[in-house]
């Protein structure tokens, strides 16, 4: 009996963080809209073709944003990987993180 509730304990407690930090990547998402002045943040790289459909779905949408490089910008290297560091597109939406050329969520956030 002491071992299932320790065993419960322990999982409560893994669940939980785990929970903490999904909200932390919201929480850095909202931090860096505010530090760059700008609802939507993209996080790219030149040869990226997926970033390039991102950019050029924010730009048709008329949607402003601040494009950060990661090659060519170590500042944003580091923010982009207090993320994780998977994979680009990047995009900080209004506080929301969403990964990869995904317009159809873009759109929601954008909304």
């Amino acid at each position: 009996m002491g071992r299932i509730l320790l065993v419960m304990a322990l999982i409560t407690g893994v669940l939980g963080f785990a929970v903490y930090q999904l909200g932390a990547g919201g929480r850095l998402a909202a931090e860096l809209n505010r530090s760059h002045d700008a609802e939507v943040i993209l996080y790219s790289a030149s040869w990226c073709s997926a970033c390039a459909a991102t950019r050029q779905f924010l730009n048709q949408s008329g949607q402003p944003f601040v494009e950060l490089d990661m090659e060519d910008d170590p500042a944003a290297a580091r923010e982009f990987a207090q993320f994780g560091g998977h994979g680009i597109p990047l995009v900080l939406v209004k506080g929301s993180v969403i990964r990869g050329h995904q317009p159809q969520v873009l759109s929601q956030a954008l909304r």
